[in-house]
């Protein structure tokens, strides 16, 4: 049965209060009142609508629906595997050690707003006009207190119970903790995850984005007797990271970070505390720039890196861990074409031939060049030339609904990847993904079932 590894079912109580405040989809929209730029404004326009169906796709529908609408898209039933995201702190501090003063993010992302609001009533694309400028409301309103997103949090993981009752054999969600969330919870995070995640609970694994602010050796998930990886690691919970240039990040001037951070001078992990006064971490790349992208790679570089993780996994060398997207579309279209700039995806792989338990997926790899052979050309230049190991740890995801923001249809893209894998779409699509989540389900075929045991 088909295993989609990687999705989303983001709804209304999600979105209203977070994606819309993503600066790159805003700053699309301002630039389409650019009367000079003709070939770039309907590039703009395309991803103002694809933006827009992005956002409808939540506002519209349950996460049941969103299933059933992936399942016709795959024209066969299949396996969910949502990830939760936490997004406490993307754009303010949990304490004022780490953003000193939270009044100038909000003055600045209303003026911003402010701005907007002004291009996007200008603009003839009425839809999208009308529909942001109903959304700006909630926009300037929500980036003035620290707990924007705990309802969003809380929604989020109500609305992920709900779908594993509903189908508890076709959806296995994963649950998303903070580690800065720590003094939140009665007995931490850890006590979360062991009130939520398991085989018999309602999360089967753990989903961490530490561009959002937080680094991957945070004391929480790093150190002592009941830290989160030693915990997982010991109950064989699986646990799926972003691990990629492009993506999300939080969208702060500078954070106080507790753990290491990856620094560019050495080219290795060092303590945050040791490369910046008092452990605050000061970014290049702010949201007054408005290049939503770069602010994205720096901090995916400072507290992201793959580096950083070769030190997690060397403490915990048994953590079953996904490094999903195996470095996103734009590094390994480099990596597949040897491009040394494509450099994400090598380290994936040695840290995948050096920890039995690393995997990764393929989500969100939309055909970002227009290249009709670009999943083939990932195929035969990376995938083939991979060891039989390595190769039974690669999965199958889509980034539904994501791929909306890419002008990409999910049965397209599914359809892409069966032809550009043939015979081995099935291992990455149902073999690898049942290895992972170690579900008891029938597979169909001749497979290898020694590796299962």
């Amino acid at each position: 049965m088909l295993i989609d590894v990687h999705c989303h079912f983001f709804t209304k109580n999600v979105m209203t209060e977070s994606i819309i405040k993503l600066e790159g989809a805003l700053s699309r929209l301002e630039r389409l009142s650019n009367p000079l730029a003709t070939k770039e404004n309907a590039q703009m326009v395309t991803a103002g609508k694809n933006g827009l169906e992005f956002i409808n796709t939540a506002i519209q529908n349950t996460p049941q629906e969103m299933y059933e609408i992936m399942k016709k898209d795959y024209g066969c039933d299949f396996i969910a595997v949502p990830l939760m995201l936490d997004l406490s702190y993307a754009f303010l501090a949990p304490n004022d050690k780490a953003f000193e003063n939270k009044k100038t993010l909000a003055r600045t992302l209303k003026k911003i707003s402010e701005k907007r609001r002004m291009n996007v009533s200008n603009l003839k694309l009425n839809n999208i006009a009308e529909f942001m400028e109903r959304k700006l409301d909630i926009y300037d309103r929500s980036v003035l207190g620290v707990d924007v997103f705990q309802r969003s949090y809380e929604e989020q993981i109500n609305d992920l119970i709900t779908i594993k009752d509903a189908l508890p054999n076709r959806v296995y969600p994963f649950f998303s903790i903070d580690p800065r969330r720590n003094e939140e919870f009665s007995g931490g995070v850890i006590s979360e995850i062991k009130k939520y995640v398991g085989k018999d609970k309602s999360f089967i694994g753990l989903k961490l984005y530490t561009s959002l602010g937080y680094s991957p050796t945070h004391p929480v998930l790093f150190e002592g007797d009941d830290s989160v990886y030693g915990y997982c690691e010991k109950n064989n919970i699986p646990i799926t990271i972003h691990s990629s240039l492009e993506g999300f990040s939080h969208m702060l001037d500078q954070n106080y970070v507790e753990g290491d951070i990856y620094y560019p001078y050495s080219g290795l992990p060092i303590p945050a505390l040791d490369a910046y006064e008092d452990g605050i971490v000061k970014y290049d790349k702010n949201v007054r720039s408005l290049i939503f992208n770069e602010i994205t790679a720096e901090r995916q570089i400072l507290l992201n890196h793959p580096k950083l993780w070769f030190k997690v996994l060397d403490k915990f060398p048994d953590l079953k861990i996904n490094f999903a997207h195996f470095g996103g579309i734009i590094q390994m279209s480099k990596f597949a074409n040897d491009n040394q700039t494509g450099f994400w995806p090598k380290y994936i792989i040695e840290l995948m031939e050096t920890y039995p338990n690393v995997y990764t997926d393929l989500s969100c790899y939309y055909n970002k060049e227009n290249n009709p052979n670009y999943l083939k050309d990932i195929y035969h230049n990376v995938y083939l030339k991979l060891s039989e190991s390595v190769k039974s740890r690669v999965m199958y995801g889509s980034d539904y609904f994501m791929l909306s923001l890419f002008d990409t249809d999910l049965k397209d893209y599914i359809d892409a990847f069966r032809k550009a894998f043939g015979n081995d779409f099935k291992q990455i699509s149902e073999i690898n993904p049942i290895h992972f989540l170690e579900l008891t389900l029938p597979l169909r075929g001749n497979v290898n079932r020694s590796m299962f045991k």
